[in-house]
């Protein structure tokens, strides 16, 4: 089983191919790989490793629960409160993977996708067309109802 131990935003997270997490928004999603293991070898970092690429999708975007804040000052009868929602990224973990190393999936993708050959069209020019006839007409004559003048 691979896993990952990863450094976002300050916090330390360990993460598995398919697992979705709930962090704290982050402009861009820079994952610093702290130790990677595949099951049968554990690497660790000095203190980075800079071979193991994690691939991240974003999933959607919230606000966090929200969380009370109250002053309180005794014998004056002084309170305030204020509510607080933490925004809130869910992403889940795509792939886990060594540098020079190719995953199951990007393998059976290259063996499905097959390019069909193009043919090249031939295009077939417009016959020249004779321009339009005009009709000539006369415009329609006033007519007058009621009195006509002299």
């Amino acid at each position: 089983m691979k896993y990952a131990i990863v450094r976002l935003g300050g916090k330390q997270h360990k993460v598995t191919e398919g697992e979705t997490l709930r962090i704290e928004r982050q402009g861009k999603l820079n994952f610093d790989v702290l130790m990677y293991s595949d099951g049968s070898e554990i690497i660790l970092g000095t203190p980075l490793l800079k071979d193991i690429k994690v691939k991240v999708s974003l999933v959607s975007e919230e606000l966090g629960k929200k969380v009370r804040v109250a002053r309180f000052k005794s014998k004056s009868r002084y309170t305030k409160t204020k509510g607080h929602r933490q925004p809130i990224s869910i992403i889940k973990i795509d792939e886990i993977s060594k540098a020079g190393e190719t995953s199951k999936k990007a393998m059976e993708k290259s063996a499905k996708e097959e390019k069909p050959v193009v043919k090249a069209e031939v295009k077939k020019t417009a016959a020249a067309k004779k321009p339009a006839t005009k009709k000539t007409t006369k415009p329609a004559a006033k007519s007058s109802k009621g009195k006509e003048k002299a």
